[in-house]
């Protein structure tokens, strides 16, 4: 977007009391990119990834490029993100495909097949690996320029206030759940009774034993608090989240050939490195902190258990498959490339990096 169109969209935002993004449009730039973001500037995503990455960008187009975050949906609602950038009203955008339940069957649920069984160590180079089997999954970027997917390190997990140490012991407990109904599926396979409650109102439905537990990753433990109520968390993973940051076509193809050279190197091998020492980083330490600091404890379940639960999902699987072969791809293909890609770049939990960092907490 050139600087006249962020202008009239500035007007535009105070008008409508909208705040505006927080650092000004720099007057020597020649392109002033607007960033649509679903989260705060608090965010640790935003501070310890992205914001490097457009700082990066930025450096190295020489200040020619300045990119404009607009955080917490002040552009769109996350779920028309990818909207926002096919149509220009955002030049570029992150968001996580979960949100747009139908319009990425693959992107959406590609973790549905993976075992709960195991913690995804390596998840953004799992998904390039899916994409790079099957190619064909990236229709669903159509009319927009993608500079690159990340995906969320180990996972959902089940945090509780008391603990969950075997696979009977999910029994009619009351679990609210983050991610879609096959998620909910999952959870409901384990035993359990699914509940809906906002991630804003799951502290207090813990904590008033509204609900018995919920799906967690390792940083709402610290970033939200839950490490206050939530002292267990038991390793089934029921999802992981997959981002991505895109732009619009016509902005990248109307820009010089240099620039769209940096755009490229900056969205690849160094977006990459970036977000996989993120994922790779933050969640570990918050999972030290909660265990260190907040009086968490981690449950691993058998194996035998675990197979157990695969069983109890089989049908889930099924239906993803089917999925995929009504969006025209190869659904079975899909699920056995996963199953075997998963030996790569998951570990069963009992070998996981979590267990060890909870192993060597407890010696001490």
């Amino acid at each position: 977007m050139k600087k006249l169109s962020l202008v009239l969209l500035s007007m535009a935002l105070c008008l409508s009391g909208m705040a505006l993004p927080q650092r000004s449009v720099a007057a020597e730039a020649e392109y002033v990119l607007s960033l649509n973001l679903p989260i705060p500037p608090v965010h640790n995503r935003w501070n310890h990834a992205l914001k490097p990455w457009v700082e990066e960008l930025e450096k190295r187009s020489g200040g020619r490029i300045k990119v404009e975050p607009y955080f917490a949906e002040a552009l769109s609602k996350e779920a028309d993100a990818f909207e926002s950038v096919k149509t220009g009203v955002a030049d570029m955008a992150e968001f996580s495909f979960d949100v747009a339940v139908g319009q990425f069957p693959f992107h959406e649920r590609v973790f549905t097949t993976v075992s709960p069984g195991v913690s995804m160590e390596d998840p953004t180079a799992f998904v390039l690996a899916v994409q790079e089997s099957f190619p064909e999954v990236k229709k669903e970027f159509e009319g927009v320029k993608v500079l690159f997917t990340h995906a969320q390190t180990v996972g959902m997990l089940i945090g509780s206030k008391d603990p969950i140490r075997t696979l009977d012991d999910f029994k009619g407990k009351k679990i609210n759940v983050l991610g879609d109904y096959q998620v909910a599926q999952k959870v409901g396979a384990l035993g359990a009774s699914v509940v809906s409650v906002p991630l804003a109102d799951v502290f207090t439905s813990i904590q008033q034993g509204v609900i018995d537990a919920a799906t967690v990753d390792y940083d709402l433990l610290v970033s939200r608090r839950l490490g206050d109520v939530v002292k267990h968390v038991t390793a089934v993973q029921t999802t992981c989240f997959v981002f991505c940051v895109m732009m619009n076509q016509d902005v990248y193809d109307n820009m010089p050939d240099d620039l769209r050279a940096v755009i490229d190197e900056v969205s690849g091998e160094y977006g990459r490195k970036v977000f996989t020492d993120f994922w790779n980083t933050l969640p570990y330490q918050s999972l030290h902190t909660w265990l260190e600091t907040m009086g968490g404890s981690l449950h691993v379940l058998t194996d035998a258990e675990y197979a157990q639960i695969d069983g109890r999902v089989a049908s889930v699987k099924d239906e993803w498959v089917e999925i995929l072969n009504k969006a025209g791809y190869p659904g079975a293909a899909m699920a056995e490339r996963i199953h075997e890609l998963q030996a790569t770049y998951a570990r069963p939990w009992k070998d996981s990096r979590s267990m060890k960092i909870f192993q060597e907490g407890v010696k001490k």
